[in-house]
């Protein structure tokens, strides 16, 4: 199926940007190996351009601002065709969230990368995460609007949005570590099976986007 989806992918030079999720953290699960859904994504990509050059410059945990300080200008050096964005989950945890300043530093990131000519995948995280020091409510209602925002960005940019926040399996907790924030091996497994099916979307191999 992904063979399928991602036929007629064009890229050569794929790049990801992010924190932990744009990383690969998270728990094994049994029968779903131990692959992050980037690098799902780009085996994937692989299997139709064995060329491919990947490389992921995503660390543990930074916020919009440090992921634009410290892998933007990497990312662009490496001249991608195809750049992945992970990020703004860091943001979400601060007890100082900002939304707007959030979208600014994602828009500092996406923008520069489509200006260079790539396309982008800009990612929003699952929506049902837990973080000890956040009421759940305002956890979710945070990443919600980090989803409408990522949209929005998206559509300004002319990037494909990933909406993980909407995702059915989203309602499963089996999809979280122990500690509830960190998807594991099958949520991520998810993840890049959506990724995936919205670059078909983007290709015009699949059918009209069930998500953002």
């Amino acid at each position: 199926m992904a063979t399928e989806l991602l036929a007629q992918a064009p890229w050569r030079r794929c790049v990801v940007l992010g924190d932990a999720f744009a990383q690969g953290a998270g728990e094994p699960r049994a029968g779903y190996g131990d692959a992050s859904w980037a690098e799902r994504l780009a085996a994937a990509l692989r299997s139709v351009r064995p060329d491919l050059a990947y490389v992921n410059l995503a660390q543990r945990d930074p916020v919009a601002a440090e992921v634009r300080a410290r892998q933007l200008g990497k990312a662009l050096t490496f001249q991608p065709d195809l750049a992945a964005v992970a990020a703004g989950g860091s943001d979400v945890l601060r007890d100082s969230f900002d939304a707007d300043a959030t979208e600014a530093e994602l828009a500092r990131i996406i923008a520069p990368l489509r200006d260079a000519g790539a396309d982008v995948v800009v990612l929003a995280p699952f929506g049902s995460g837990t973080a000890g020091h956040l009421p759940e409510d305002v956890l979710r209602r945070r990443l919600r609007l980090l989803s409408e925002r990522t949209h929005n960005l998206a559509l300004r940019n002319g990037a494909i949005h990933v909406d993980l926040t909407a995702h059915p399996a989203d309602a499963d907790p089996g999809i979280f570590g122990a500690g509830g924030w960190h998807v594991n091996a099958r949520g991520h497994a998810i993840a890049a099976a959506a990724t995936i099916r919205r670059i078909g979307v983007h290709l015009g191999v699949y059918g009209p986007p069930s998500l953002h």
